[in-house]
């Protein structure tokens, strides 16, 4: 974790509370937890975001780029499960 990050749940482990060594409730667990799930959904979203960033530049640059990498991808995807299969077959 960054220390940028949107996470409050980091900065709940770094706090006087937790350097306590006392038991936490359960109720402060199910908190960390919630956010820390939060911080996870955050992250993925701004990866989805980054991705989708990259490929409108891509697109702008090398036109149609993208179709042709999805287009190479479906084909890989159908000679490895083609290979595997006929792997798993011979044993």
């Amino acid at each position: 974790m960054s220390k940028s990050s949107d996470s409050g749940a980091f900065s709940n482990f770094t706090n006087q509370e937790t350097n306590d060594k006392q038991p936490h409730s359960k109720i402060n667990i199910d908190e960390l937890l919630t956010q820390l799930k939060h911080s996870h959904e955050l992250y993925y979203k701004m990866l989805n975001l980054e991705i989708f960033a990259l490929v409108e530049t891509l697109e702008q640059f090398f036109p149609g780029a993208w179709s042709q990498f999805m287009a190479n991808r479906q084909l890989s995807m159908k000679q490895f499960l083609q290979h595997y299969q006929n792997r798993r077959a011979q044993t």
